[in-house]
């Protein structure tokens, strides 16, 4: 298993122009806010003032970098990535290659987990270099940083932090799981992306299409049918993690018709486990039954 993950990890990289503008910009980029944002704060007294004024816990920067992964921008981004990962496989030929020397069950399960762990390692880098490069701006506009260090500050960012990047491979894991059938189903690269794209959309607007179902229906209740879709619950987990309190979101269509959404760590908790394991079993299932010579 372990020659395999490194097999796919090197397959990955070596993708350099793809991985360099999905996936490697983010810790690239932090570098160049950084960089443009210390030359700012140096030359300008005004600027230097302003960024005094605002609170900043290089905690809260830490952790909550991982937010990004979870909103439907970072989906989209995700998806396009492993949407290209997986449908490569089919366009570029190299099913027929790999998998007469190997089982299929451990040639996807091994796919999926390496590109969730590629995310997870840029994304660790991006939340890094972003604390410590606000620790620089802090330092040039002569503002604190807090919290100071501490046991307790420090195993409680650890345990928010090692969630947080969990979710975010999970994140990985159902956008991957998306791109893996729409690849399946198109065989190719621009297929897949656009099948996996189409799905994402549908699953965003799931909501205004529930709001017109109830209202032409009279039926507030089917409003509660968005509460088992994966944005919803990646989007509450991430609020969970980062103050404590859930990412309550209201749908209405009228002030006497309406339905707040408020779940709990647990139910979304278990919602997304849900999702990860039927879109991986899902691909698994297929795969195992799937003509690659064809």
């Amino acid at each position: 298993m372990l020659n395999l993950f490194r097999a796919e990890w090197t397959k990955i990289a070596g993708h350099r122009w793809l991985t360099s503008c999905l996936i490697w910009i983010f810790p690239v980029g932090a570098v160049a806010f950084t960089l443009a944002m210390a030359a700012i704060l140096a030359l300008s007294e005004p600027a230097r003032t302003a960024f005094r004024s605002d609170t900043v816990l290089w905690t809260e920067q830490l952790v909550g970098t991982w937010g990004f992964l979870n909103n439907p921008l970072g989906r989209l981004l995700l998806i396009g990535f492993t949407a290209v990962m997986f449908a490569g496989e089919y366009q570029w030929q190299t099913w027929k290659s790999i998998i007469p020397r190997n089982r299929r069950v451990p040639l996807i399960l091994n796919k999926f987990v390496t590109l969730g762990v590629f995310v997870v390692v840029a994304f660790a880098l991006m939340s890094v270099l972003l604390t410590l490069g606000m620790g620089l701006l802090r330092a040039i506009a002569d503002a604190p940083y807090p919290p100071e260090l501490s046991a307790s500050v420090i195993r409680t960012t650890a345990s928010d932090y090692t969630r947080s990047a969990v979710l975010g491979f999970i994140s990985t894991l159902i956008a991957a799981g998306y791109a893996a059938l729409a690849a399946m189903l198109t065989r190719s690269i621009l297929g897949g992306v656009l099948v996996a794209y189409a799905v994402t959309f549908a699953e965003n607007l799931s909501a205004v299409g529930l709001i017109v179902i109830a209202f032409f229906l009279d039926f507030p209740g089917i409003l509660q049918l968005y509460r088992f879709t994966p944005g919803y619950n990646l989007l509450n987990l991430d609020a969970w993690i980062r103050t404590g309190a859930g990412n309550p979101i209201v749908l209405d269509y009228g002030a006497s018709n309406r339905v707040e959404l408020a779940d709990s760590f647990g139910f979304s908790a278990v919602v997304i486990a849900a999702w990860v394991v039927g879109l991986i079993g899902l691909t698994t299932m297929l795969f195992r039954r799937q003509d690659i010579t064809s």
